[in-house]
């Protein structure tokens, strides 16, 4: 019963795209949702014709950063196959495009039979590979089918996420019979099992997100903290933020700036598509403000004065960025969303402050707040008072990063885990199938 009314559900909401995209006058997300009807273009068809593929999905920038490690890995050893990466966002499309590791970027269909049978019947698909808790349920009963192996990667039920989810416990159980699931924690690996997956096929791996990296720092990174003078000068990075918390950090901010006239801020919403709306909110309060494009452009003359507001407008670039910081905030934090990846922070050896909000990444925040690498704030007040205290002890500060970077290194080892599991499950696969060639 519930399965029916799922597929009937989602036929609805794929047969509303269909229509809406097409309506003159509609809204871009209206007509964006064309591409995810399951229509290639025939570049990617003719990619998708070249060879098997192994097909790896991560929702957003975020979990596609801490994957990428992964990717790359199964580039170099999968020799022959198309690696194919999709997303659920429009700025994690931009930024698999952009990733040497992909063969092919797309966003990822609509759960409908559908929009799942036009982008399957294209491709020979080896496996498939998806992050965290994107569980779709027609296209993983589809895979199953095919006989094609789905490998859930840095999994994470949060409990939030489990509550939610009981009354699908019924859908979830048929979408992960066979689905193998390496889980980032003992608590993740038991809601798991409780919300269907067979604790036969469960082990615990640990998180992509201790071993990915933020890579060399690119040119642009270098140009900005030319022009902010950092880490000379000290720079407090806002990563992540959220609708309401920019207002907040920036009064701390203009608090903050009084008694420390050379700290400049970094402004960095978690959804591209805000920029406008938190650069109205920043010249509202008076406060100077750049871009960050336009102040690392070519030509871009001399250092910033301060107080400045840079706001981060570059997908991909603030993992580097941290490295800057004397100070980083993870957003998602003071607003009930749950949080986001502290580790970027914490790896570079920046002392680390959240909200009371960090269910998607609690058991990682705990651990850096318990080996002292973080600090945990309730308010605008709490906060610019944790700020004040690092910016003005240096040498607290440089501690309370250096234990946090402990905590990070001591987490290294998810990807060589996840390796050997998935490289043991595309093995059971092709014995399964009477043998592929490699």
């Amino acid at each position: 019963m519930m399965r029916a009314a799922y597929r009937g559900t989602m036929q609805v909401v794929a047969a509303a795209c269909t229509v809406a995209s097409g309506v003159p006058g509609a809204p871009p997300r209206w007509r964006a949702a064309a591409d995810r009807l399951g229509r290639l273009d025939p570049t990617a068809q003719a990619m998708a014709a070249s060879a098997p593929a192994v097909w790896v999905h991560a929702a957003s920038v975020g979990e596609l950063n801490a994957v990428r490690p992964l990717i790359a890995e199964l580039r170099e050893r999968l020799v022959g196959r198309v690696i194919v990466v999709s997303t659920l966002t429009r700025s994690g499309l931009a930024l698999a495009r952009t990733m040497p590791e992909a063969h092919l970027a797309l966003l990822f269909p609509l759960d409908a039979r559908g929009p799942v049978e036009a982008v399957l019947e294209r491709f020979r698909l080896e496996a498939f590979l998806f992050t965290e808790t994107e569980i779709w349920p027609l296209w993983l009963e589809r895979l199953r089918q095919e006989q094609v192996p789905s490998i859930m990667v840095s999994g994470r039920v949060s409990a939030r996420t489990a509550r939610r989810a009981r009354w699908l416990r019924p859908l979830y159980r048929a979408a992960l019979a066979e689905v193998t699931c390496c889980m980032q924690g003992d608590d993740d690996a038991r809601r798991i099992v409780e919300l269907g997956a067979d604790p036969r096929r469960v082990q615990v791996a640990g998180s992509l997100k201790f071993d990915a990296g933020g890579g060399e720092a690119a040119a642009e990174v270098e140009r900005f903290a030319r022009a902010v003078n950092a880490p000379a000068q000290p720079l407090v990075v806002a990563g992540s933020t959220h609708d309401g918390e920019e207002a907040i950090i920036l009064d701390v901010y203009r608090r903050l700036s009084l008694g420390h006239r050379d700290v400049a801020l970094l402004l960095a919403p978690r959804h591209l598509e805000r920029l406008d709306a938190v650069e109205a909110v920043v010249r509202a309060t008076g406060l100077p403000m750049v871009r960050f494009g336009a102040l690392v452009a070519d030509g871009a003359a001399g250092r910033a004065e301060r107080p400045l507001v840079v706001l981060l407008d570059r997908m991909g670039l603030l993992a580097q960025c941290y490295r800057l910081g004397a100070v980083a905030f993870v957003g998602g934090s003071l607003v009930p969303v749950g949080g986001h990846n502290v580790l970027e922070p914490a790896r570079a050896g920046v002392p680390v402050l959240v909200g009371p909000h960090t269910e998607n990444a609690g058991d990682v925040v705990e651990r850096l707040i318990a080996a002292g690498g973080a600090l945990r704030v309730t308010s605008p007040d709490t906060l610019a008072l944790a700020l004040d205290h690092l910016l003005a002890e240096p040498g607290a500060a440089s501690t309370m990063g250096q234990r946090g970077r402990a905590i990070a290194q001591r987490g290294q080892g998810a990807l060589e885990r996840h390796l050997k599991i998935i490289t043991a499950r595309l093995s059971a696969a092709r014995f399964a199938r009477g043998g592929l060639e490699e």
